[in-house]
């Protein structure tokens, strides 16, 4: 298990979370990762947290501790307050804004495989099947003035003390929390019919971004061309171009460039490679072109990035 508490001090936050999270959230052992943010009084008072639009395998249970965050879930905008906690499903999209300078939130992460057993039964065909096969789906979020949240707030709660003291034995207690948790949201008819509030064109959009992104993620060393990404999704360029304008508020293009720069941080970060190879690994044709965008994203030279570690 991995456990970070995070002072923000600004809108570069992304760097945990993007588009389809390249975060390891846990392991296979210690499927489970937790955070916590803490907002300082030293960003921008507008803003002073910012997690970009991303998507990933994992469940995430967002607990505002206190401050106000905004969340966009599957393209649908949410206000959050102090108590409120969310629970968003694998897969689903969603992007975080932080409205107050005070502002703590914890989230959780988990893979809910984790949960499955070779066992048919109640719990696993009534439950877990079906929330694996993406039918149920989690109720987005529990304010304090409803039935069900002095017990899930009692089991979130839990979960945080737990994995905050990380004993010996943290992981045995996690999977149990969250087989209460499965259940108690069973039980409280907090399962839905998986996005039922989303139109066949939204759905079609997400999963058709998805595939984009991920052929980028996947493909990002060789040269991508919007007529490639085009011919994926069996759409018009122009239909690529405005459905990754709405989503993930970019061009298809720009996002590429900003993953490259991602993977050569990664690697000015940890390997001695010359700035020129790590351009051209990283599917940069000349440094020129790797240090002008560098710069633009990172505010800074490759060399100094690797400098300050």
């Amino acid at each position: 298990m991995e456990c970070f508490i995070i002072e923000s001090a600004g809108k570069n936050m992304s760097q945990y979370f993007e588009l389809k999270e390249k975060t390891e959230h846990g392991t296979e052992r210690d499927p489970v990762w937790y955070v916590e943010f803490d907002m300082k009084k030293t960003g921008p008072r507008t803003c002073p947290f910012y997690v970009d639009r991303h998507w990933h395998p994992e469940c995430e249970i967002l607990y505002v501790e206190k401050g106000t965050l905004e969340l966009e879930h599957n393209l649908n905008t949410i206000l959050l307050h102090e108590g409120d906690i969310v629970l968003i499903d694998p897969e689903d999209l969603h992007e975080i804004t932080g409205c107050s300078d005070d502002t703590i939130h914890h989230a959780i992460l988990f893979d809910p495989k984790m949960l499955s057993t070779n066992n048919k039964d109640a719990f696993q065909l009534d439950i877990i099947d079906p929330f694996l096969s993406h039918e149920l789906g989690f109720t987005t979020i529990i304010s304090p003035d409803l039935l069900a949240y002095s017990l899930i707030s009692e089991l979130v709660e839990e979960l945080i003390r737990i994995m905050k003291k990380h004993d010996k034995y943290w992981i045995y207690e996690a999977k149990v929390l969250l087989f209460r948790l499965m259940l108690a949201s069973y039980e409280m008819k907090l399962f839905v019919k998986k996005n039922v509030d989303l139109s066949e064109e939204q759905r079609l959009g997400i999963d058709r971004y998805k595939m984009i992104q991920t052929y980028i993620e996947e493909h990002y060393r060789q040269e991508i061309h919007l007529e490639e990404l085009a011919e994926l999704i069996d759409c018009s360029e122009n239909y690529v171009g405005r459905l990754f304008k709405r989503i993930s508020h970019d061009s298809p293009i720009h996002y590429l460039i900003q993953f490259r720069i991602e993977k050569a941080c990664e690697l000015l970060k940890n390997t001695t490679m010359p700035v020129l190879d790590i351009a051209l690994a990283v599917g940069f044709t000349n440094v020129s072109y790797f240090i002008r965008p560098f710069k633009e994203f990172k505010h800074t030279t490759p060399l100094k990035y690797r400098k300050s570690f």
